[in-house]
């Protein structure tokens, strides 16, 4: 919105817009938004086990150095700076987002951050923030800087082996998209706080990465930490009714001259190269928890570690949303978003009933319609196990485009001007659909039209003319037009991308 003094135009503009944005929020139901919730809890979580497994191996690194201070040292101060680097970046993630949630309303209970947020489908909020104020920009270089700073602690060759997921680049095919503005512009605050998680563990993993790099490069012929811990890392915290749950079951550090088994719910895990691979069927909705040991080999005989982890299933569902409110019109190209959480764009596919769906990159697509009425998108994800699933289906009304009202210049029907403003803008005839229409850029042309000058004393005249200019000879009787004359047009017809439309007459008065 502008600042300082507006006209009153301006302000209607404004107002309209206001109201789009509203209809625009409309368009995302409460299941999707508290989907998105269920998202965010679900890496919360997730984020703890791997702070944990962080925070286990810089202990093993801390009894390490106790032990061989010379040989250790070096390792286990590049181990800190991981750990300062990393927590400072969660900070900076966790203040952003706290700032978001606060503008918004908090939480409906601030005491319990697992709980929704009181508004969950704001978009403008954090818009203004990280768009227009420049937040998401920083945030950008903070992820970047900090994956930078992270990889620079290790030597070439385990840099090189690090697949770092912190990253924040922009797509040069989307130019002149942002990465900010491609991820939080157009997203319910909801979705925003979600992404917010996703970033913080990312850049956990890395700095989890760096460290379990740290650790083999002490002394990579032999493992020698003599504090273990069980632990189970998910390689998500939520996973669709009907998938599979998926875990890596680990010592954080372990001796590979050892067959450490896993035990899970009585069934025996046998690892490869130290880790073992768990995978359970999922069915139902809600937390689910997984419970073992592993059987280790210690200096004092054989232990039971015990490890345990959460993660919730949730039934998934389509987010789609039209970009012009949930309202398609016939002869224009009516750009939608769809998207599935947890699932990329190449895995979704979306078709539509009463209408032709373009994909056009991503999660946009255009949808065309050419009959009033109703029209479905129905849309489908594939499976890790190649299945298709349906995710849902949307419906949206069709709708002919409102018809244009013609102009003489900037001059609208009814209305009673000078002689020297009319004579000023009596020169092309438009056909406009009003600031109301939610598409910019549609044109009609004007083709042909009657002009009837009807002065007020004498009889009147009249001329046909085509195209969008006054012929020569009704500029010829504007030129003579004074107070009390009249300029008619009728018989107003325009192209546009609906075909040809037969116009309303405009009347002007001279006064």
């Amino acid at each position: 919105m502008a600042g300082g003094k507006v006209s009153v135009r301006q302000k209607m503009i404004n107002m309209m817009y206001l109201v789009l944005t509203a209809l625009l929020a409309l368009n995302v139901s409460k299941d999707i938004l508290h989907a998105f919730h269920l998202v965010e809890v679900s890496m919360s979580k997730s984020g703890v086990s791997i702070d944990q497994k962080n925070k286990d191996i810089l202990a093993a690194f801390a009894a390490d150095f106790a032990k061989r201070p010379e040989k250790v040292g070096p390792y286990f101060e590049k181990a800190k700076k991981a750990e300062k680097i990393g927590n400072d970046f969660i900070k900076y993630v966790n203040d952003l987002k706290k700032d978001i949630e606060t503008k918004v309303g908090g939480r409906k209970d601030d005491n319990n951050p697992d709980e929704e947020l009181v508004v969950n489908d704001n978009i403008e909020v954090h818009a203004l923030l990280l768009i227009k104020e420049g937040k998401g920009a920083e945030l950008k270089k903070k992820i970047n800087d900090t994956r930078i700073q992270l990889l620079a602690l290790l030597d070439t060759a385990d840099r090189k082996r690090i697949k770092s997921d912190l990253i924040a680049n922009d797509d040069p095919k989307k130019a002149p998209q942002t990465w900010e503005s491609e991820l939080f512009e157009h997203s319910p605050v909801a979705a925003v706080v979600t992404l917010f998680e996703k970033i913080k563990n990312d850049a956990k993993n890395t700095q989890a990465e760096v460290l379990s790099s740290l650790a083999k490069a002490i002394d990579k012929s032999s493992q020698t930490f003599d504090q273990v811990v069980a632990k189970i890392i998910p390689k998500s915290g939520f996973v669709i009714s009907g998938g599979k749950f998926e875990a890596d079951i680990l010592l954080v550090a372990y001796d590979s001259k050892q067959s450490n088994d896993v035990i899970v719910n009585g069934n025996t895990i046998k690892p490869v190269g130290g880790v073992a691979k768990y995978e359970a069927a999922t069915a139902g909705e809600g937390t689910q928890t997984v419970k073992g040991y592993i059987d280790f080999q210690g200096k004092d005989g054989t232990q039971q570690l015990p490890f345990e982890t959460q993660y919730t299933v949730f039934k998934g569902a389509a987010t789609i949303s039209a970009d012009a409110m949930n309202v398609m019109y016939i002869g224009l190209d009516n750009p939608v978003s769809i998207s599935v959480p947890g699932f990329p764009p190449e895995k979704v596919t979306a078709t539509m009933n009463g209408g032709t769906l373009i994909k056009k990159s991503g999660t946009t697509y255009i949808a065309k319609v050419n009959k009033r009425g109703e029209a479905t998108i129905n849309v489908t994800v594939k499976t890790d196990d190649g299945a298709s699933r349906s995710m849902g289906a949307a419906k949206f009304r069709v709708r002919a485009i409102p018809k244009p009202e013609a102009q003489l210049g900037t001059l609208q029907n009814g209305e009673v001007q000078s002689v020297g403003t009319i004579r000023a803008n009596a020169n092309r005839i438009y056909g406009t659909l009003g600031e109301s229409f939610a598409f910019e850029g549609v044109r009609y042309n004007v083709v042909s039209y009657v002009f009837l000058f009807v002065p007020k004393r004498g009889e009147p005249r009249t001329v046909a003319g085509s195209g969008a200019n006054l012929s020569p000879a009704a500029l010829q009787m504007v030129a003579g037009l004074k107070s009390g004359d009249r300029i008619l047009l009728d018989q107003i017809r325009a192209t546009g991308p609906d075909g040809t439309r037969n116009l309303n007459p405009v009347i002007i008065t001279a006064r």
